[in-house]
Formats: C-alpha cells, sequence, structure tokens
C-alpha cells in the first residue's frame, strides 16, 4: 500500500475537500484520509452541534470543543463500522443535508472549522466481529 499520506497530499489543495480509501493487498488492513472538511458548529440549546457540509455526518457536545471531539471520534468511529459491514466508506460520501450546504454558502468563514484526519482500521479475522456478542434482544417495558 502506497504511503497513504503521500497519497492525500497529491490530491490535497487547500480549498479542495477529498477522501481516500486505501487496503493493503491483504485486505486486513485498511487506511482513510480525509481532508478540508468544513464543518458547521451551530449553537442548539445549552449544547453545540457539529455538522459536517461535505459529508452527511453530524455530533453534538456541550461545549464548542466537546462537538469539535465528539465529531472527530465519531467519525472515526463510523468508518470503521461501514468498513467492517461493507468494506468501503462510500456511503459516508454524501453531502449533508440542503440547509447545512445553504447555511455554509452564507456564512462562509464564520461559524464552521476545516478538519482533516487519517485512521488506520485492522480487519483481521479477531477484530472482524462488529459486535461482540451475536444478537440484540428488544424489551419493552409496559406502561404502569
Amino acid at each position: 500500500m502506497e504511503d497513504l499520506a503521500v497519497m492525500a497530499k497529491k490530491h490535497n489543495t487547500e480549498e479542495e475537500t477529498g477522501a481516500l480509501h486505501a487496503v493493503a493487498e491483504s485486505g486486513e488492513l485498511h487506511a482513510v484520509a480525509i481532508w478540508n472538511l468544513h464543518v458547521l458548529l451551530i449553537p442548539s440549546g445549552s449544547n453545540w452541534v457539529a455538522q459536517g457540509v461535505e459529508i452527511d455526518y453530524v455530533a453534538q457536545g456541550d461545549s464548542i470543543e466537546g462537538a469539535k471531539h465528539n465529531f472527530e471520534h465519531g467519525l472515526e468511529s463510523s468508518i470503521d463500522l461501514n468498513i467492517r459491514m461493507y468494506g468501503n466508506i462510500e456511503g459516508l460520501l454524501t453531502f449533508g443535508p440542503d440547509e447545512v450546504l445553504r447555511e455554509a454558502v452564507l456564512h462562509r468563514g464564520t461559524q464552521y472549522k476545516v478538519y482533516s484526519q487519517l485512521t488506520a482500521h485492522d480487519m483481521s479475522e479477531r477484530y472482524r466481529q462488529v459486535l461482540p456478542f451475536n444478537n440484540v434482544v428488544f424489551l419493552k417495558k409496559d406502561a404502569a
């Protein structure tokens, strides 16, 4: 697998948003780079919401830093889960809702941050299981 950081740098410009998914020949190691992703930071009551513009992913926190942290770690977990379930990240590569795109255009440069990340995901047999159990049983409590 070519060095993912080098591959991402080849595609990177200051304005271009991109994503790159590389897989080792063994199929067990996946690397994902995302760069120049715009994330709107929106107040919501006493919380903050971090909404991706070029990717439809959202997280919230009780502060701007909390929302950013939850966005970063949640996106990494979503990438990992998509690779485990589908073998790729294509399902994540969809723009945010129309109202988010409008907000980003109207307030360009005010309440959004640019985010990039590089992650590695081990898909060897011992890490392949998506859930640490076989199934989920939902129990409904009857109203009193």
